[in-house]
């Protein structure tokens, strides 16, 4: 098998593990969703991100909106990502480095994600918010855009 149909296969698998997990938690049983969608971000997003990355396009924020993605909460006076290449590398960085806060309702139910990226001089440079339905979303677009097909 090459490594682009390794990627592709573990993306499909991966989208087809959490689909399963949300069913269950649709269905009373005690599954943790949140657990199992940082857990598939590193076969949507990370492992997708890292090999395609030559091939992200540089496509305007304002124009993926249009389309259905969502558009990341910019916390503090972090300047917003331009495109979608620059989206996906600080996301990809978010997660790899593990720079993620989990934002919880007054319940204690996890409601989003604050992620955030380091640059070379170990400063934050880019700070957002994001539901958990929107990382979701951000990353199925992600992987139908970079990996077609791994929604099947």
């Amino acid at each position: 098998m090459n490594p682009k149909d390794i990627v592709h296969a573990f993306a499909t698998r991966t989208r087809a593990n959490l689909k399963v997990i949300n069913a269950l938690k649709s269905a009373d049983l005690e599954v943790f969703e949140v657990t199992q969608l940082v857990n598939s971000l590193l076969g949507l997003l990370i492992f997708p991100q890292q090999r395609y990355y030559q091939s992200i396009p540089k496509i305007a924020l304002s124009e993926l909106a249009q389309s259905g993605w969502p558009k990341p909460l910019v916390v503090g006076e972090f300047p917003a990502v331009k495109n979608l290449k620059e989206l996906m590398r600080y996301l990809r960085n978010a997660i790899a480095h593990f720079n993620v806060e989990y934002l919880s309702d007054e319940s204690g139910e996890i409601r989003g994600m604050r992620l955030w990226n380091i640059n070379r001089n170990k400063e934050k440079d880019w700070v957002v918010e994001l539901s958990l339905r929107d990382v979701e979303v951000a990353v199925d677009k992600f992987s139908d855009l970079i990996v077609p097909d791994a929604s099947a």
